[in-house]
């Protein structure tokens, strides 16, 4: 024990010694400075958009309200409108390349009609994802309710023969229009030759339209008679057409007359 202790004492004493030759005390030594914190700045995804978006809506509704002039000058009613519509319609946004603002302003400054609007709609079409019609084909809460069943009435009729009438509308927004609905499926028909259900061919491929308006491709017309009834010529084309018509379309199409 005795020697260790004095081992022990002799380490001691040469470290003291050392310190003191290199002038270096131990027990005063500065601390290792830290650098200096930097400032923290917020990253560029903190923006809230949701916020810069609906700020921007309300002023450019108000700008249109203004100019309208009466109950749409009021920019708390139009703010409130907003919300209250987006509200109603779970996952829709209003988008002005759809219709004019003022459009919009007369939407969303009678949130009372809007909804009643959709529930003629969603009574009509109860699985249909009024959402994505409606951000597609806004229009649709500028109609009269009247107008609404009426339409409703027609394509239910036309297309009575669908697999999911309702999934085939909500890819295709555009049908729930009675006129274009009858122009796109005689247009269709058209395209096969008559060969192929224009209804099973549109649930087979919704895109089929998208495609053909990219093109350019038009669609065959409809028009409507003094009485209100519609008149599509492709429905009595073969009664109307000429003799080189009919030659090309036995020859070419080997359709029978």
């Amino acid at each position: 024990m005795a020697r260790m202790h004095r081992s022990t004492s002799a380490c001691a004493s040469a470290a003291a010694a050392g310190a003191g030759e290199s002038g270096v005390i131990a027990s005063t030594a500065a601390p290792e400075q830290q650098p200096p914190q930097q400032q923290q700045h917020k990253p560029a995804g903190s923006i809230d958009w949701a916020a810069k978006r609906r700020k921007r809506l309300v002023e450019d509704l108000s700008q249109a309200g203004r100019k309208m002039g009466g109950r749409y000058s009021d920019p708390s009613a139009i703010e409130a409108g907003i919300e209250a519509l987006e509200l109603l319609i779970p996952g829709f946004q209003i988008d002005l390349e759809r219709i004019k603002a003022s459009e919009w302003v007369r939407i969303v400054t009678d949130p009372s009609s809007a909804a009643i609007k959709l529930v003629v709609l969603k009574t009509a079409y109860p699985g249909a994802d009024l959402a994505k019609i409606l951000q597609e084909k806004p229009g649709l809460l500028l109609q009269d309710v009247s107008v609404l069943e009426s339409n409703a009435r027609q394509v239910h009729s036309l297309l009575e023969g669908a697999r999911d009438r309702d999934a085939l509308l909500t890819a295709l927004p555009l049908l729930l229009e009675p006129r274009t609905l009858i122009s796109v499926l005689i247009t269709v028909e058209k395209w096969y030759f008559k060969k192929k259900d224009p209804i099973a061919v549109l649930e087979a491929d919704p895109d089929l339209i998208r495609r053909a308006e990219a093109c350019d491709v038009p669609l065959e017309p409809v028009y409507i008679n003094e009485d209100g009834s519609w008149m599509a010529p492709s429905l009595n084309y073969k009664e109307k057409r000429t003799d080189w018509q009919a030659y090309i379309d036995r020859t070419v199409y080997k359709q029978k007359d």
